[in-house]
């Protein structure tokens, strides 16, 4: 079903002929409703999440709020994807920067997670393996990253993009901004792009012929796969996000390091 591009989105109502979402191009109404299947999940997930944080502080004083759960739970699911996040930005921002940054950087994770580990279920078509997605994703980390540098020291910013030396400021700048307006969104989404359409190609293609026992190392290399790849966006938007802070914060930010 992966490999003939079956999607269970298409026996929604208005999807088949786009008459559902009628700005959608040609054939692409399913992405907007994969897209907002994928967000409903994870948003019932962050309820639920939230909802047990505050049941174990009720229910629990002083140190025994901070236990982990026994066993596999929403709470512990969300414990430990916090604790993720906040070793991947560990080295790159300091503890304020990951208070503020972690639910952009969180919520493109497990976006990009969940959309690939769900194109591995028959009939489910990932928004992540079409270019329109990925690139309204890099245009979020970029634009962020424009805001987070005007905003935060916006001198510093445009002397980083024109370089030090003023003879040379009119092409360095115009390199850097081919770079920050073309190059990085372009590669941000052709390299998500890329992969998770070979993989999940490769997956179908491979679970169509032989449907049995072949196909489970193929299935675990795709969890990597799309693990790392989502791992990947979101290490590259911590960077983005980094270099844009002032120089005052990396500095202080080593000092405490």
């Amino acid at each position: 079903m992966i490999a003939s591009g079956f999607s269970w989105f298409h026996l929604v109502p208005g999807v088949e002929d786009g008459s559902l979402v009628p700005f959608a191009p040609d054939h692409h109404a399913y992405l907007f409703v994969s897209a907002c299947f994928v967000s409903g999940l994870l948003i019932v997930f962050g309820l639920l999440a939230r909802m047990a944080l505050q049941r174990k502080l009720a229910s629990a004083e002083g140190i025994e709020q901070f236990h982990a759960d026994e066993g596999f739970t929403v709470f512990t699911m969300a414990e430990g994807l916090v604790e993720f996040l906040r070793g991947m930005q560990n080295g790159l921002l300091d503890k304020a920067h990951q208070r503020r940054w972690t639910p952009l950087i969180g919520a493109l994770f497990t976006y990009i997670f969940l959309s690939n580990i769900l194109s591995l279920v028959p009939g489910f078509q990932p928004p992540t393996d079409n270019i329109n997605t990925n690139v309204g994703m890099a245009l979020i980390v970029m634009v962020t990253y424009w805001a987070v540098g005007l905003i935060s020291d916006p001198k510093s910013f445009i002397a980083h993009i024109t370089g030090p030396v003023a003879v040379m400021a009119p092409l360095i700048g115009a390199i850097e901004l081919l770079g920050l307006l073309v190059i990085r969104p372009v590669t941000l989404s052709l390299r998500l792009t890329g992969n998770m359409f070979a993989d999940h190609t490769v997956f179908g293609v491979i679970s169509g012929l032989v449907p049995l026992v072949v196909p489970v190392p193929f299935l675990v290399l795709a969890i990597v796969v799309s693990t790392i790849q989502a791992f990947v966006f979101t290490l590259l938007t911590t960077i983005y996000i980094s270099l844009s802070l002032p120089h005052g914060d990396h500095g202080d930010h080593h000092d405490h390091h």
